[in-house]
């Protein structure tokens, strides 16, 4: 699953460096090659949702191995493509598919794993899915210098083909038995009393820390005065630097208890938007990089696994949801950045993120009260284990 989720991130992030390579092999303007960006993501952020759903009526192992088959056709497709509407169609389907890889494999885990071993599971496969985003603009570049776009896709479709096979060993996890209605069903995600918190918690996270992650190389290019390669090995950090976290993240939660790694995570988050505010050279920018990305694993891996509390009955609409959260935040930040760059420049766009994390800290820190989680470890009121065993009950 891993490899699966490492996939889809680095098909996901490898077309933005490799859009001037598009643009002139079609022979039209960057700006219209900018169209495969949004055939992919459209269907990928409406889809998270319904594939979540799908999985737990049907079966979450059978559709993953079925949405991995459909990214293998898709990037083939994207390899094979004449004209660039043919290329939008199949970024498409491809995002259609892809949607779809880390809610299922997220609810997977949630399925096999008990709880107590969940985040660290959990911060182990978003590492890896992060590893693959990082590694994506690295790749990207290289396939557009040296052996073309086309040859990235071709790649990416073997691949997928070997995700395929490796993933027939998954352990089955049948479909929940009961006849779920979507609607219904995000509505009751949404209104329990751990939804309330951990869906908007998503959203703001997305925003401010993925929003920010879209701009760090042009900012290390632009400010700092470093080469597209350097820029782009300083931001390969971010995906290393996720991978890491997600290897201590289950111990951590364990230890302090959700609401504390939270609190750590955007404490991580705001220490980064400090060391931005006063980046000239690389050593810094490195080292905040790799606090944006183990505070975006404190805090992604905490509210995932929060999320199979949401529902007993389905666990893969709730990572769908989270999902969803995450990247439609992320998609606000980057939107939200482009805005302010033109007024305040990179140090206007570094100050919105430490005042809104500092923001988020205070709420987190003053107003919110994560519920118990369905485990032998309880967690009280500040979020940190107590030790003690649920009385039984009748």
């Amino acid at each position: 699953m891993g490899g699966a989720g490492l996939l889809s991130a680095a098909d996901n992030w490898v077309v933005s460096p490799l859009l001037p390579a598009m643009a002139a092999g079609f022979g039209v303007s960057v700006a219209t090659a900018g169209t495969v960006l949004t055939a992919y993501l459209l269907p990928y952020g409406l889809m998270q949702p319904v594939a979540g759903f799908l999985a737990d009526r049907y079966g979450k192992s059978r559709l993953l191995r079925l949405i991995v088959g459909g990214l293998a056709l898709g990037t083939a497709g994207c390899a094979l493509a004449g004209s660039l509407a043919w290329l939008c169609f199949w970024r498409a389907v491809t995002g259609l598919f892809a949607a779809g890889i880390i809610a299922v494999s997220l609810a997977i885990i949630g399925d096999v794993f008990p709880p107590r071993q969940r985040q660290g599971q959990v911060g182990l496969f978003m590492g890896m899915v992060f590893l693959g985003q990082g590694l994506s603009v690295g790749m990207g570049g290289f396939f557009a210098m040296y052996s073309g776009w086309r040859t990235s896709f071709a790649l990416f479709a073997l691949l997928a083909v070997l995700v395929l096979v490796l993933l027939r060993g998954l352990p089955k996890t049948p479909p929940t038995g009961e006849r779920l209605a979507f609607f219904p069903e995000v509505g009751r995600a949404l209104a329990t009393p751990m939804g309330r918190i951990i869906f908007p918690l998503a959203l703001v996270t997305g925003f401010f820390l993925l929003g920010v992650y879209g701009f760090l190389g042009a900012f290390l290019h632009e400010a700092v005065g470093l080469t597209y390669v350097q820029a782009g090995l300083v931001v390969m950090s971010y995906g290393f630097s996720c991978l890491l976290a997600g290897l201590v993240a289950g111990r951590l939660g364990s230890r302090y208890g959700p609401k504390r790694l939270v609190i750590t995570g955007g404490g991580l988050a705001a220490a980064a938007a400090g060391l931005l505010l006063v980046t000239t050279s690389w050593p810094l920018g490195l080292l905040a990089t790799i606090c944006l990305g183990f505070g975006y694993i404190c805090i992604q891996s905490t509210l995932a696994t929060l999320a199979f509390e949401v529902s007993a009955a389905a666990k893969g609409l709730p990572s769908a949801l989270i999902g969803l959260g995450l990247f439609g935040g992320g998609s606000l930040g980057t939107a939200f950045g482009s805005w302010m760059l033109p007024r305040g420049g990179y140090q206007g766009l570094w100050l919105a993120l430490a005042g809104g994390t500092a923001v988020c800290l205070c709420l987190v820190g003053a107003l919110l009260r994560f519920p118990c989680p369905k485990s032998d470890t309880r967690f009280g009121a500040s979020g940190v284990p107590t030790n003690r065993r649920p009385h039984a009950r009748a």
